[in-house]
């Protein structure tokens, strides 16, 4: 891997060292003080920018190199002198938990093939730097073979899919979520799942925290989400916009019930796979009801660039009691 951020600071490293060694030779000659004294002394600028350079821009440039995403924290806890532990632990296992969920979504696969990959997820936290708090964050593929023939491109798309979430930021306004970011993640069951992913990453302001910054190093530039952020996400998940929305009914397996979202999966679908389907009217009780049920939901639903059902607005649904697997779509 390319590490263009640390010899970045390399290089600036020997700028100062060239500084430094002339700096010293001349108070050597001047006789104004000895060697020792000029490493000692606490005022000396040449060596601020030196431990600078050091302790602060080389670890940045590290995360710079080595993540796919990278997350700067700010807030009074999470300051360059100290930072809170309820606050970094927040941080890193809400990052963990929502980043591992969005890289599962990106795959297609059967509850099993889920439960099997979501063991091999190898998500790695690359490190901290200071200044406020940074972490960074890399997928790796595992070494086992668990999508034989295709390993690499199921990989490289859900990193892919990790690094936009830097994008998401850039598309929100004070009152609303901008249709174009559609035109950046085109998957309609993609984009869904990376607002609510953007959405629980925005600090309420509980543990300290004000503001997030996610940034994908050499892709996307860094981008901030705060209180007045999650306010518009919170709106787009709770009506969702469709560009063209068509009608159908499906009948499929419900799975994977997101109680707090309103939302769930059907699986199974003859000709379809899997659509993530949005119901505000789901209810706990509904939820018991429904979880690993053959259902047949209705409602008005996008698709993907390929024309494939990805994204469902239920209306209304009903059990099935037979495993019917036929779709009906308009």
């Amino acid at each position: 891997m390319k590490k263009d951020w640390q010899h970045h600071t390399h290089r600036r490293a020997a700028i100062v060292f060239d500084q430094i060694h002339a700096a010293l030779e001349a108070v050597k000659r001047s006789g104004e003080m000895t060697e020792d004294e000029f490493f000692s002394n606490p005022d000396n600028p040449y060596l601020a920018l030196l431990d600078e350079l050091y302790s602060e821009d080389f670890q940045l440039g590290r995360l710079m190199d080595t993540s796919d995403l990278i997350i700067h924290a700010e807030g009074p806890s999470v300051t360059e002198l100290a930072t809170d532990t309820r606050a970094a632990s927040w941080l890193m296992k809400t990052a963990d938990r929502q980043f591992r969920r969005l890289v599962i979504s990106t795959m297609n696969l059967s509850d099993h093939e889920r439960r099997r990959i979501a063991k091999h997820v190898n998500l790695q936290l690359t490190g901290f730097a200071p200044g406020s708090l940074y972490a960074g964050f890399r997928l790796e593929a595992p070494e086992d073979d668990l999508f034989p023939g295709g390993e690499d491109a199921a990989w490289k798309i859900a990193r892919s899919v990790l690094r936009k979430l830097s994008v998401i930021p850039e598309f929100i306004t004070d009152e609303e979520l901008l249709p174009e970011i559609h035109d950046v993640i085109t998957d309609p069951a993609i984009l869904d799942v990376s607002i609510e992913t953007a959405f629980n990453l925005s600090p309420t302001g509980n543990y300290g925290i004000h503001t997030i910054e996610l940034s994908a190093p050499g892709e996307h530039k860094a981008s901030e989400l705060g209180q007045r952020e999650r306010v518009v996400l919170r709106e787009a998940l709770k009506h969702p916009k469709m560009r063209e929305k068509r009608s159908g009914t499906f009948v499929g397996e419900v799975r994977e019930i997101d109680l707090d979202a309103k939302r769930f999966h059907i699986r199974g679908i003859e000709g379809v796979g899997a659509i993530r389907c949005v119901y505000p009217g789901l209810t706990g009780s509904k939820a018991r009801m429904m979880l690993e049920r053959i259902v047949r939901v209705s409602g008005d639903y996008e698709t993907d660039r390929n024309g494939k059902p990805r994204l469902l607005m239920v209306r209304e649904f009903e059990l099935v009691q037979i495993p019917e697997q036929d779709s009906l779509i308009d």
